[in-house]
């Protein structure tokens, strides 16, 4: 949705332990979340930032609510690195895992 008051409502009518997912590039592709600094997220709920780069609002409004609201937060990088290197392994026939992975994570960071 477009008015991210909206949002808010939407993401607090939600019952304890949903996720919820930004996946609308806001963050990453353009400044932003979804969603404004009052939100507040359910308790016991799951926060997924699929952006993997950019200025991650969302994540940031996650995270400052993480201890009160008991929230697991999934950060976007982890998924792409690893579909990343997934990619390479089966291009080059090699395993990207262990300390090879962390390393291809440090690096890429």
């Amino acid at each position: 949705m477009p008015v991210p008051e909206w949002n808010d409502k939407i993401v607090q009518a939600l019952p304890e332990g949903s996720i919820v997912i930004n996946a609308t590039g806001m963050g990453k592709d353009r400044p932003g979340s979804p969603l404004t600094d009052e939100c507040v997220f359910p308790r016991h709920g799951i926060v997924w930032e699929f952006n993997y780069r950019g200025t991650l609002e969302f994540m940031h409004q996650a995270e400052r609510q993480k201890a009160e609201r008991d929230l697991t937060i999934e950060d976007g990088w982890t998924y792409f690195i690893h579909g990343w290197t997934q990619v390479i392994a089966e291009v080059f026939h090699t395993d990207i895992t262990g300390e090879r992975l962390a390393l291809c994570d440090r690096l890429a960071r």
